[in-house]
């Protein structure tokens, strides 16, 4: 049955919101971490049921002894950690959007979380934009590179100036979009390369909105005005909220000063004339702190009053450059209408079609236009907690309890969308062509075990190094005629870095394309047990690339195919 996020989604309260939303981006954050450790060699073994477990909050409270979950820092930063944490989770559960277990400490019991699939696939919805079935070439992380490049071109040095890239190297030069100046000394765009950005520049930027890949053709997009003036409004804010609370505390400060007395007893051992210099100098000192006090309100009264202005230039000013982007109109002009005069009141919101935009948008500036704005309690320390169960922390403290609070997370919202050109490209994606599904042909491997088998082949060529005979020489025992005898192939090691999946090897050598050999009769100091496999391909495997290259090229275009196959070995079987 088909969930329907919206009414799953509008069914929590701003404050369950925030905390669903914490823990997305925390198991995200975790699931990221697996894969950069598994791309650097450091596989973590660990069931994803177990590294998924978030510590949630500890049962008693006693953060003095076992401290404070990450969870529980992101909830107190917001001003949404209190007695009411239990129940909001709680909450959550019911609606099978996460899962709440508990471990045993020295000093009770720590809840734990974890998202379930149906809370996973409801942020994706919120959060991010539906995914563009869009076909391009290249992987994001190699157009962004090949967009370096470019700009790198045009730089004092001409050229990007990095020692190895991996992805450069693998992706871009085989295909001639990008060459070598040499060993070590850097990366530069071909002319190719130039060509290639220039006509896949719609389909990159629709395919990866968040990528603002240069346009070689000369075309506009996204003004830079336009995130110049943004930014100087949020800076603006920004420090105005900021300087008002500095000044607030400092002019207390002066306050408590200038009201505290001169204290006689402190100088009985004084003469006559010197304890009248220091009732002086007491006076002089409580005047200057009263003056001090008294400049430091004033400055503080003048800066809440322009940010009360300012604020609603900036809320309006991301407001009308959305609308700006949905009518196709100019956005620096938006932003500067908006910004000649006082905002009486803020422009309609204008619905952009991105669930990850609209969602949020539309429920804070429902905040923003009600008659009586929520009000945020303060904790027992005198803390203002958030009142509109904002999904950023981006709203400085100061803002938080007062009538500036929705105004400004509409505003930081809506300029992290505009920020960059990320909504403009999502708006100006060209429209998807309507092309029926194919489906992969039979006898085809899937695009983990084509890996495979294509390394297979590249590491088979007589030019390439025989990693296997070396790994013999120096670690086992065997004479020239044995080691003629070892065929080209990839070592457990070289498997895993050519794909992650665990079950293209056993399909391979299933179908006949690859096979084992094991080394274990030269391993002389039995370092390997039972066991040294080598993986190699066969005759079958080569047969096998080059009758089904056309479709291999069709159905997996971001798998690199070798030129040709490499010339079979008498050692195969």
């Amino acid at each position: 049955m088909a969930v329907d996020y919206a009414e799953l989604w509008k069914a929590l309260n701003p404050r369950q919101q925030f905390y669903l939303k914490t823990i997305f981006e925390e198991d995200q954050g975790r699931e990221a971490a697996q894969r950069a450790a598994g791309a650097s060699g450091n596989w973590n073994r660990l069931p994803a049921a177990e590294w998924r477990t978030i510590d949630a909050y500890h049962e008693p409270a006693v953060p003095d002894l076992v401290g404070r979950t990450e969870l529980q820092i992101r909830w107190r930063g917001a001003g949404h950690h209190d007695q009411g944490t239990g129940s909001t989770i709680k909450v959550l559960v019911e609606h099978d959007l996460i899962t709440l277990d508990d471990r045993a400490t020295p000093f009770g019991r720590m809840h734990q979380v974890a998202m379930t699939k149906q809370g996973r696939a409801l942020m994706r919805w919120v959060t991010k934009p539906r995914a563009s079935r869009t076909k391009v070439p290249l992987k994001e992380r190699a157009a962004e590179l090949l967009g370096q490049l470019y700009d790198a071109s045009s730089s004092r040095k001409g050229y990007l100036d990095w020692a190895r890239s991996p992805t450069i190297d693998k992706e871009l030069i085989p295909r001639g979009l990008a060459r070598s100046r040499g060993t070590y000394l850097g990366f530069e765009i071909t002319e190719e390369g130039v060509a290639h950005l220039a006509a896949h520049h719609a389909a990159y930027a629709a395919a990866y909105p968040k990528l603002n890949l240069p346009d070689p053709s000369g075309g506009v997009g996204w003004p830079e005005e336009a995130d110049r003036l943004l930014d100087g409004l949020r800076g603006e804010c920004w420090s105005l909220a900021h300087a008002a609370e500095r000044a607030g505390k400092r002019a207390q400060e002066e306050r408590a000063r200038a009201d505290s007395e001169f204290r006689e007893e402190f100088h009985r051992q004084e003469g006559k004339l010197a304890l009248a210099m220091y009732r002086e100098v007491s006076e002089l000192k409580r005047a200057h702190a009263k003056a001090l006090a008294d400049t430091f309100d004033g400055y503080r009264e003048r800066m809440q009053t322009v940010l009360t202005e300012r604020l609603p230039q900036y809320t309006a000013a991301t407001l009308a450059a959305v609308t700006a982007l949905v009518e196709g109109a100019d956005p620096v002009a938006a932003i500067r209408a908006q910004t000649a005069a006082a905002v009486a009141e803020l422009p309609a919101y204008t619905p952009t079609g991105v669930v990850a935009v609209d969602v949020e948008g539309e429920r804070l500036y429902a905040e923003c236009q009600r008659k009586r704005p929520r009000r945020a309690t303060t904790t027992r320390k005198g803390k203002a907690k958030a009142a509109a169960g904002l999904h950023t922390e981006a709203v400085p403290s100061p803002a938080r309890g007062t009538a500036l609070e929705q105004p400004w997370a509409l505003a930081v919202h809506l300029h992290r969308a505009l920020r960059d050109g990320y909504l403009y490209r999502l708006l100006d994606a060209p429209p998807e062509e309507e092309r029926p599904r194919k489906r992969r042909p039979a006898g085809l491997l899937d695009k983990p075990a084509l890996r495979l088998l294509v390394a297979l082949v590249a590491a088979a060529h007589p030019r390439r190094a025989h990693h296997a005979r070396t790994e013999v020489e120096r670690y086992g025992q065997a004479t020239e005629e044995e080691l003629a005898t070892i065929p080209r192939g990839l070592m457990t090691y070289q498997i895993k870095q050519a794909t992650r999946s665990t079950k293209a090897p056993g399909i391979l050598v299933d179908r006949g394309l690859a096979e084992y050999t094991n080394l274990v009769q030269y391993d002389r100091f039995g370092h390997y047990g039972d066991n040294w496999p080598l993986l190699h391909v066969t005759r079958a495997g080569r047969d096998h690339l080059a009758e089904h290259r056309d479709a291999y090229a069709e159905f997996h275009p971001d798998v690199t195919l070798p030129a040709q196959a490499a010339p079979a070995a008498a050692t195969d079987g």
